[in-house]
């Protein structure tokens, strides 16, 4: 399958911190009851800070004209000062956040006048979010609210009385990052990704001039979503970015079965989960579960029920973890087996994979439906290359495809025969290049050298503006082989320079081949028995994923540089945790603030 990866940029987060509210705040004093907040000299008291477990006293009073509003009092809560305009009192506080993992939080800051300070509001792991204040022509309203789709989201929204665009700054001992939404509303909602789990945020609401400041704690990741070891990281020779993949929690046997549903999960530089969803509440049966990168959000493929048709259909998540679309046509139906591979085209369709089985031969359609669901486009891969005689069940073994609509070009790939190139518009056979597993004399290419063509395949991804392909290639599969144990299979990347009016495909690139590696896991161990990907990424380095299903062997993502074939980084699974595909992406919504 084509990938497009765009030039990216780490997200990283370090220290934990608590934020600095405005005016003169006392310091926290854990386990101690907060003295009252100290005077400011025209807008009135303001709040102290929390108290590790007691109560927080009244805000200060006001020097011009009025008095402050009463501070609420509990423990393991911060109260909210009263901030006074020149003659006026504002609201009474009540009950606030505390970076507190299983906290709630309560009423906010109130503002002060004419565009000054606007509402504070915490939003704590698990709590509800609080209350913000208002301003006069300011924000108003301030809400940090956690993202119930997910522990390492926050939801931010406010409101502004003439119309302006949306930013959130946020970060860790400062303001790092940023979120924003330039078209102009008066009621701002924005969804924050890229924490770590665990971890207290500065939150900064920004409209124009005006700006509000609060602070969240994210919760505790699901049990599921494992945190990945990078054991190796050369920062100056990665391509930076996250790395999306799907995430197959085990049953602690080397078959690819989950008692568990199928995720997607988002990682930074360092291994650590930075956005997930969990595709549920069905088990994920077979691991192999696409995702990709799209416009709106991220598009999950589907997954197998233990009658291996059809459990959970595609479907296309926002960022917020909200469906947005999912597959809903004939194909998609209860009962029919839609396997393997979702990804959504230049046009905005979708295009799946069903398998269809007749007369004890299981043939792929790949299908292309449009946003309502109208199947508009269809591949028969049996019609184009027909099964060799004697074909029984899986013959094929369909699981990826690029369609590029723009130069009525297609590649469909089966994993045993091999991949077919053929027009769009009234689909046409242009060629097969052969797989040495199960292509039976079928074939249109000649390999150089002969020993080089591949055994079986995942995943390709088609380059002409070189005139290559790159692939996944298992090599070779048995029954009862488990990765990482067996000595009979090994698995690899491989490119090749393909002469369409020649016929051949030349052996370009290879990894491990030659190439010295950082452990004999690599020559002597690596076999991906059910899975596989492999990506050119934008610096010319190539993403590799070794999926493995064993309870003592880990998967393992890394990048390799391609002039030498240095590993530059090197994920880790747990054990017992398997992953299909991976892509390097560019961080969605999120962009560092310049300096």
């Amino acid at each position: 399958m084509r990938k497009i990866t765009l030039p990216s940029r780490f997200l990283t987060f370090t220290s934990l911190v608590l934020f600095t509210a405005c005016g003169q705040n006392a310091a926290p004093s854990p386990r101690s009851r907060q003295s009252a907040g100290g005077t400011n000299a025209t807008n009135g008291g303001t709040a102290g800070q929390p108290s590790g477990s007691g109560a927080t006293g009244a805000g200060g009073a006001a020097s011009v004209g009025g008095g402050h509003s009463a501070g609420g009092a509990a423990a393991g809560t911060q109260s909210a000062g009263g901030a006074q305009s020149t003659g006026g009192l504002l609201g009474a506080g009540g009950a606030g956040a505390v970076p507190s993992g299983g906290g709630s939080s309560g009423a906010s800051f109130a503002g002060t006048s004419a565009g000054g300070m606007g509402a504070l509001a915490g939003a704590a792991g698990g709590g509800a979010s609080g209350v913000g204040g208002s301003t006069a022509g300011g924000i108003s309203g301030l809400m940090i609210a956690p993202n119930p789709n997910s522990v390492l989201s926050c939801i931010v929204s406010w409101q502004t009385a003439a119309a302006a665009g949306s930013t959130v700054d946020f970060g860790v001992a400062g303001y790092q990052w940023e979120i924003s939404d330039q078209t102009p509303v008066t009621e701002h909602r924005v969804v924050v990704i890229g924490m770590h789990a665990q971890q207290t945020y500065m939150v900064k609401a920004v409209s124009g001039a005006l700006s509000a400041e609060g602070m969240f704690t994210t919760g505790k990741l699901p049990d599921t979503v494992p945190v990945g070891t990078v054991m190796i990281h050369d920062a100056a020779k990665t391509q930076p970015g996250w790395t999306l993949m799907n995430v197959q929690k085990g049953d602690g046997t080397t078959s690819a079965r989950s008692a568990s549903p199928p995720m997607a999960v988002m990682y930074d530089a360092e291994g650590l989960p930075v956005w997930y969803y969990i595709d549920g509440p069905n088990p994920d049966i077979g691991g192999a579960v696409s995702t990709q990168l799209t416009d709106k959000g991220v598009l999950v493929g589907p997954t197998w029920n233990t009658q291996f048709t059809t459990g959970i259909p595609p479907r296309e998540v926002d960022f917020e973890g909200k469906i947005i679309w999912e597959c809903a046509s004939q194909a998609c139906q209860p009962g029919k087996n839609v396997t393997h591979h979702a990804s959504k085209l230049s046009n905005g369709d979708y295009v799946i994979i069903e398998y269809i089985t007749t007369a004890g031969v299981q043939n792929p359609i790949f299908r292309e439906v449009t946003p309502d669901n109208k199947e508009v486009w269809s591949l028969d891969f049996a019609a184009l290359v027909p099964p060799p005689q004697g074909s029984t069940g899986d013959w094929c073994h369909a699981n990826a495809i690029t369609v590029d609509i723009a130069n009525n070009a297609v590649w469909a790939n089966c994993r045993w025969v091999g991949v077919l190139k053929t027009t769009y518009t009234n689909p046409t056979k242009a060629w097969l290049l052969p797989a040495k597993y199960g292509s039976k004399g079928l074939g249109d290419f000649t390999y150089s050298p002969a020993s080089s063509q591949y055994s079986d395949a995942h995943d390709p991804e088609i380059h002409e503006d070189d005139h290559t392909i790159l692939l996944f290639d298992n090599g070779g599969y048995g029954n009862g082989a488990v990765g990482g144990t067996t000595t009979q299979f090994h698995s690899r990347a491989v490119e090749y320079k393909l002469d369409e009016a020649a016929m051949t495909a030349t052996l370009a690139w290879e990894f491990p081949g030659s190439f010295a590696v950082p452990d004999p896991w690599y020559t002597n161990n690596w076999y991906t028995p059910f899975w596989g990907d492999a990506d050119r990424l934008a610096n010319g380095n190539v993403l590799i994923t070794g999926g493995i299903r064993s309870a003592t062997v880990e998967s393992r993502v890394f990048e390799v540089s391609k002039a030498d074939g240095v590993v530059v980084w090197e994920f880790r699974f747990p054990p017992d945790y398997g992953v299909y595909r991976s892509d390097r992406i560019e961080p969605p919504l999120v962009h560092p603030i310049a300096e």
